[in-house]
Order: C-alpha cells, then structure tokens, then sequence
C-alpha cells in the first residue's frame, strides 16, 4: 500500500493550503460517505442478529466490525506524518507517526461502532 506522508512544518501560502483543503476533501467525501453506507450496513446486520438472535448473523456482524477495525488500520497506518516539533531521531518520529495513526484509526472505529450502536 502507497504511504502517504503529512509534513506538519510546511510553509505554504494561502492558496496553496486552500488547495490542499480543498484536494483533501474531493478525496476524504467519497471515501467517508461510502464508511457511512458501511456502517448502516453494519447497523442492520447488528439489529437483526439481535432481533432473530439468529447465529449466522452474529457471526456475520462480528466479522464485519473486525473487517472494518483493520480496514482502519491499514488507511491511517499508511500516513506518515512528519514535522513534529521537537522529535530529530527518525526512529522515534516513525514511533510518534505510529501512535498517531493508531488514535486515528481507534478514534474513528469508536466513533462509527457507536454510531451502529445508535441504529
């Protein structure tokens, strides 16, 4: 998978964050909008598994919230965040973009798993 890297330092001008934003969400809005159509997906599995208490569909609902829990991962581990203030050591900037990915992508499952939740 491509990596794609996020330089926090980077001076550019107006226009050149406007376009940056503006590429960011032509990419992220398709993307999160298909997650939404995931997760009322999930959310109907998850309400029939429940209201039929019908094993298949357990199953089904489980294996879905994993599927989506390492499809998260694999997105925000693939970002590479560089520029943090203070960190020089290469290693210890790759841990920090890590850790960071990894909030990312727990923070958002928590988010849409609570959102199946509320379906």
């Amino acid at each position: 998978m491509k990596h794609t890297k996020i330089n926090l330092k980077v001076e550019k001008t107006e226009a050149g964050w406007q376009e940056t934003l503006d590429s960011f969400w032509r990419k992220v809005t398709p993307e999160w909008f298909q997650w939404l159509g995931w997760v009322i997906m999930i959310g109907g599995l998850n309400f029939l598994a429940k209201e039929t208490r019908n094993i298949s569909l357990q199953i089904i609902s489980g294996v879905s919230y994993v599927a989506l829990f390492f499809y998260l991962q694999s997105i925000f581990f693939s970002l590479e965040f560089h520029g943090f203030p203070f960190i020089k050591s290469e290693q210890i900037r790759r841990v920090v973009s890590l850790i960071v990915s990894g909030i990312l992508s727990v923070t958002l499952f928590l988010l849409l798993t609570s959102l199946v939740s509320e379906i």
